[in-house]
């Protein structure tokens, strides 16, 4: 015979089933003759048991939009042009210092180190 292919172990299936087993055991304590109420607990847990695995799946379905990220915007996209070369940003692969990084890399760095016009006339 071969091997279940359930996706999770057999004892795992084997333990749920005794638990819910127990449960009922529990449960029908009273309400049916001692004669009956180990058959009846063994015969109903796989029952149980798929009954629970269903409502789990359901209150699943109908409670995963509440948590999930919407894929598609309210709106319409804007459409995006591609980039061009000039707007792309600079990738860096190291700890390399641009030559903009530097205080003396460039003569305008202080404004008093080239004359620019001015909205003032001088003189």
């Amino acid at each position: 015979m071969g091997v279940l292919g359930l996706g999770y172990p057999l004892w795992l299936l084997i333990s749920v089933l005794v638990v819910f087993a127990g449960l009922l055991y529990y449960m029908l304590r009273g309400r049916v003759s001692e004669r009956l109420r180990v058959p009846l607990a063994l015969v109903l847990a796989p029952f149980c048991t798929v009954a629970a695995l269903a409502v789990a799946i359901v209150l699943s379905a109908l409670l995963s939009p509440f948590y999930e990220t919407p894929t598609d915007p309210a709106g319409p996209q804007p459409s995006t042009s591609p980039p061009t070369p000039g707007t792309m940003p600079l990738e860096t692969t190291g700890p390399t210092a641009s030559p903009t990084s530097s205080p003396t890399a460039s003569p305008t760095a202080s404004p008093s180190a080239s004359p620019s016009a001015s909205a003032t006339a001088s003189p």
